[in-house]
């Protein structure tokens, strides 16, 4: 048993007041995945070109991570996103984004990826995620979206979240999505909308994030971990995301766990955001994520 995860393997030029960088890996399942191979044994759900490295994909290989789900059209191009945070180092400004072969992709799911027991569509289209989570036979279903998915695809984005147990959005994108205009009020109409949503992650940036279960004391809440210097937001909320499920893949899902998952979510992200792309997330270590998930616990109490 373990986690699929389907989303985009692409490159990414970047621009931040720290620096810049051309065509370095990046992807909302590539941070996804390597985030989640702290604590299980992802299968990965992709599409990329002829022009994706051979020593990007090792640089997966070397984590355990299962390639085999990743089709490739030799003759197209890897996905590529262009952003900026030179205007706020929060939010991404996006100033070019080729496609490629992603404009094509549909999943087509191996036995091992079928069975996991986790199935996350961390972000991509709400098309390609309905088709993954159509094919899965995992006992939960986690689905991650973004404000251009609401914008013009909201209608098959419906259809998708109605079959997901688990949703990561993060405040802006609930309130367009719900037209409301209080994140309590955008959670209540989701859990109304779509019963079969049992938790909703909701991700607030610099500010944390809550998750909120069905009950009416489900609500639990934590912040950031708190870092000096921030050189690159690229994939920190993928990484949360795949933080956050892969250390609930060998759990029993309850209450208590999910909370667990959360700090653990949000420890796994904080290294994200210390490098450009995944450099620092990948140069870190489970006894380090532990020690800043304990940090994160401590910052509860009183």
């Amino acid at each position: 048993m373990t986690l699929s995860i389907l989303g985009s393997v692409a490159f990414d030029t970047l621009y931040t007041p720290e620096g810049n960088r051309e065509k370095i890996p990046g992807g909302s399942a590539f941070y996804s995945s390597i985030a989640a191979s702290y604590f299980t044994n992802p299968i990965l759900i992709s599409k990329v070109g002829g022009d994706y490295p051979s020593s990007y994909f090792k640089i997966l290989n070397d984590r355990n991570i299962n390639t085999e789900n990743i089709q490739i059209d030799k003759d197209k191009k890897t996905f590529h996103w262009t952003g900026s945070y030179l205007k706020n180092i929060n939010v991404a400004e996006t100033l070019d984004t080729e496609v490629g072969v992603l404009a094509e992709f549909v999943p087509t799911l191996n036995t091992a990826a079928k069975s996991a027991n986790i199935c996350f569509c961390a972000n991509n289209d709400p098309v390609s995620q309905r088709q993954a989570l159509e094919q899965s036979n995992a006992k939960i279903k986690a689905l991650d979206t973004m404000n251009l998915w609401i914008n013009i695809m909201k209608d098959e984005l419906e259809k998708t979240l109605s079959l997901v147990d688990i949703l990561f959005i993060n405040d802006t994108e609930i309130k367009m999505f719900t037209n409301e205009y209080t994140l309590l009020g955008a959670v209540k109409k989701i859990q109304k909308q779509f019963p079969n949503i049992s938790y909703i992650a909701l991700k607030k940036g610099e500010y944390g994030s809550t998750l909120y279960g069905k009950k009416e004391d489900e609500v639990f809440t934590s912040g950031a971990f708190p870092l000096e210097l921030v050189r690159d937001p690229t994939g920190a909320g993928d990484s949360f995301a795949g933080g956050l499920l892969g250390y609930l893949e060998n759990k029993t899902i309850t209450w208590q766990t999910l909370k667990e998952a959360l700090l653990f979510g949000t420890a796994t992200s904080s290294f994200t955001v210390e490098d450009f792309g995944p450099d620092a997330l990948l140069n870190t270590s489970k006894e380090k994520i532990e020690k800043r998930y304990l940090t994160l616990k401590s910052h509860l109490s009183i």
